[in-house]
């Protein structure tokens, strides 16, 4: 059932504005599988730059309560991922602090996972969501901060809760300087993981 707030306000691309939908076909076709070269990654991919529809996106869905966007997140992602490696698959949502998943109304990437698992299985594959890694809420926004300064700040706050995927995929909105990319892969190698790779939804 639609609510008033539709009805006033109908919904709109969260890429481009076009009326209702909340990603359409044009943005979703925009996007194209990159490689992004970054220390500690390893195998790492984006499906955009960080500009454009992409862009508008990620801040709608992080910032602007477009919560609706995990669901062709994870679709774009699934489409993505037999591209770049073969199932199956485990996929490993990068955590957000506590305090940014209480603004957001959880852990906003791992809705993308299990939207992505979900897609995953739907086309075939097996897929699980393992959403195994915790941030500390001592960590800083790092908004601002340089690579050194952002690794400064993971230092010793994100950390893996348990046993490690022996071949994980960890899933993340954006990549800046893959510091924080690069902790969660430390991470999860450090608990067992041999294989991980790295998939963005956009990268600067």
């Amino acid at each position: 059932m639609r609510s008033i707030l539709d009805l006033v306000l109908p919904n709109r691309c969260a890429g481009c504005d076009t009326p209702a939908t909340n990603w359409c076909a044009g943005c979703a076709g925009s996007l194209k599988v990159r490689p992004v070269p970054r220390p500690g990654l390893g195998a790492a991919y984006a499906l955009s730059g960080y500009e454009g529809a992409a862009r508008r996106a990620v801040l709608a869905y992080k910032e602007r309560g477009r919560h609706e966007l995990s669901v062709p997140f994870g679709r774009a992602f699934a489409r993505a991922l037999p591209t770049v490696r073969a199932g199956p698959y485990v996929v490993v949502p990068t955590p957000s602090r506590p305090a940014a998943a209480r603004a957001r109304y959880g852990q906003h990437m791992t809705a993308v996972a299990r939207a992505c698992a979900s897609a995953l299985v739907h086309a075939g594959h097996r897929a699980t969501v393992a959403p195994v890694l915790r941030l500390s809420g001592r960590a800083r926004d790092s908004v601002g901060l340089d690579q050194d300064a952002r690794v400064a700040n993971l230092r010793g706050r994100l950390w893996c809760t348990g046993p490690a995927p022996r071949a994980a995929v960890l899933l993340d909105d954006v990549i800046t300087t893959g510091a924080t990319a690069a902790a969660c892969v430390a991470a999860l190698r450090r608990r067992g993981s041999e294989e991980v790779t790295v998939l963005a939804f956009t990268a600067t």
